[in-house]
């Protein structure tokens, strides 16, 4: 197994689980406004979570990612 940036935390937002299988997510390490969005095979997914402990967003950081997102999408300030 190999873990990206073992000291920090890691987190996932599922956005959509598409119909070929695959997992549209947003992937944060530390803070939920320093995200990228990734896509995966399912199986290779379940096994990304794994190998990088990740949680979760909180209610709080799925908020504030949403914002940070409408900024970045809509040049929003």
């Amino acid at each position: 197994m190999y873990e990206l940036i073992p000291e920090k935390n890691k987190y996932v937002q599922i956005i959509e689980i598409k119909d070929d299988g695959f997992v549209e997510f947003y992937f944060a390490v530390g803070e939920a406004s320093m995200n990228v969005e990734l896509l995966l095979p399912f199986k290779a997914f379940i096994q990304f979570c794994s190998n990088n402990r990740v949680s979760f967003f909180s209610k709080e950081q799925e908020k504030e990612l949403l914002l940070d997102n409408q900024h970045w999408k809509y040049g929003l300030n």
